[in-house]
């Protein structure tokens, strides 16, 4: 279970290279070798969005993460974990211990990593996140490079990453150790660096709030920009890792300079030179956000509407295409730097747009406990809210307009009322994939655990 990652890598190293090898080895002396059959196994990935932006009205920064698993039904089964283990460096009980004692995952009962692979860390000297989703290989070629008897599984260097790394540059080091198997595009994010907005930014703002036109800088300008980002070099790190070989980049830049951008990651390659050597077409995988949806992620409820929205369900194809594959939760994070508090919110089972009411709660005033209620309170789940049937008509008009995923022909919520996940309800069709201590059905609403230590 643990290496589930590596095996899916290592089931397309063995199919293209194993078993077409042995093949070509029985044929006949008499009959010509028939031509192998390239097999990828490309199933539809995670996704997740980061967006990084200085508030309006307080001067901080604000961080915004959303990330939703991709996977089979039959692994649906989530456990919130936390490791708080004070390893040291060395046997000697003196030497220093680990930046990563305190570590925050959700994952699959038995295993010691997150098959989500979405981590909090902290530790005396480190608060970060690290996030991954699968990275798209369509260049099979890679895989004649790679030793699979060096390999070292992902789940063990990415939690010794987490442990060892206090910066984000040496996490993604320790992570470039071994990169055989467990393809994955990975964001690494440096909270602590998150600090209130200083004068320097607030400046530059300004001056792009109220310039008419561009003008070039002059020597003190780009000396600004220079402090600048050395104040917030090592932020953020990119990590990916194709079969053999990894490529990795401080790229701060990109969320401070562009902070009216969120990234949204599906596999397609970050990096030019991985995204050449993989041979993925991006125009089958698009991942641009459009300058309205960029607008509208400014607080968690954007962000998991988004990801609701842009999400994927198996069971929703036709009933012949139908398989057990899907979004299957979703994790949501956000960091205010100027308060230094943290919020966080997973959801589990397959995605679906919650398109119930928001119900008024009947509260009196704190400042008149006798006076009239107040009806203006509401539900405080995270949910996507649909107040008449125009905007109903609208969402779906929206999710009508997505461009379909080709990889599997998954598509997004084209169903918008389509509602939980039910067992019972596709039992004709996915009677065959086990899913013991599974509930019938998946409507549930956000966890976000208080630890008791």
């Amino acid at each position: 279970m643990n290496a589930a990652a590596d095996i899916q890598d290592l089931k397309i190293y063995y199919e293209n290279y194993v078993l077409s090898s042995s093949s070509a080895g029985n044929s006949t002396t008499s009959g010509a070798a028939e031509p192998v059959t390239r097999k990828n196994f490309n199933l539809p990935s995670a996704s997740m969005l980061t967006k990084i932006f200085p508030s309006d009205k307080l001067a901080t920064w604000q961080l915004l993460f959303g990330h939703s698993t991709a996977g089979s039904y039959a692994s649906m089964l989530r456990i919130q974990k936390r490791y708080k283990f004070h390893y040291h460096f060395g046997p000697n009980q003196r030497t220093n211990t680990v930046p990563g004692v305190d570590i925050t995952f959700t994952g699959y009962p038995g295993i010691l990593a997150s098959t989500d692979d979405f981590y909090i860390i902290k530790g005396r000297q480190v608060q970060a996140i690290v996030a991954g989703v699968a990275m798209k290989n369509e260049n099979l070629d890679l895989w004649k490079s790679v030793n699979v008897n060096q390999a070292v599984l992902l789940s063990a260097r990415v939690m010794a990453a987490n442990r060892m790394a206090q910066y984000r540059r040496t996490w993604a080091k320790a992570m470039s150790k071994h990169p055989y198997t467990g393809s994955k595009q990975w964001i690494s994010i440096d909270l602590n660096k998150l600090g209130p907005l200083d004068q320097i930014y607030q400046k530059l703002a300004e001056d792009d709030n109220f310039d008419d036109k561009p003008a070039p800088l002059d020597p003190q300008d780009e000396a600004v920009i220079s402090e600048l980002h050395n104040r917030y070099k090592g932020l953020v790190w990119i990590a990916e890792q194709l079969p053999g070989r990894m490529h990795m980049k401080d790229v701060t830049e990109r969320f401070i300079n562009d902070n009216s951008t969120a990234w949204l990651a599906n596999g397609v390659p970050y990096f030019d030179e991985l995204l050449e050597v993989s041979k993925v077409n991006v125009d089958s995988y698009p991942n641009d956000l459009l300058p309205a949806e960029n607008e509208e992620l400014t607080n968690l409820e954007a962000v998991d509407r988004f990801l609701r929205t842009h999400a994927f369900r198996g069971d929703l194809l036709g009933s012949e295409e139908s398989v057990a594959y899907g979004n299957t939760d979703i994790k949501l994070f956000a960091y205010n730097a100027r308060l230094g508090i943290s919020d966080y919110h997973a959801f589990a089972g397959p995605v679906f747009m919650r398109l119930q009411h928001m119900q008024a709660r009947s509260i009196p005033e704190p400042s008149n406990p006798e006076g009239p209620i107040n009806s203006s309170i509401l539900d405080d789940r995270l949910s996507v809210t649909i107040d008449d049937a125009a905007e109903l008509a609208e969402m779906e008009m929206i999710t009508e307009r997505r461009p379909v995923r080709n990889d599997m022909r998954a598509i997004a919520m084209r169903q918008t009322g389509a509602g939980p996940f039910k067992w019972s309800s596709v039992y004709d069709k996915m009677s065959d994939i086990e899913h013991a201590g599974h509930p019938d059905e998946w409507n549930f609403g956000k966890v976000s655990p208080n630890w008791a230590w």
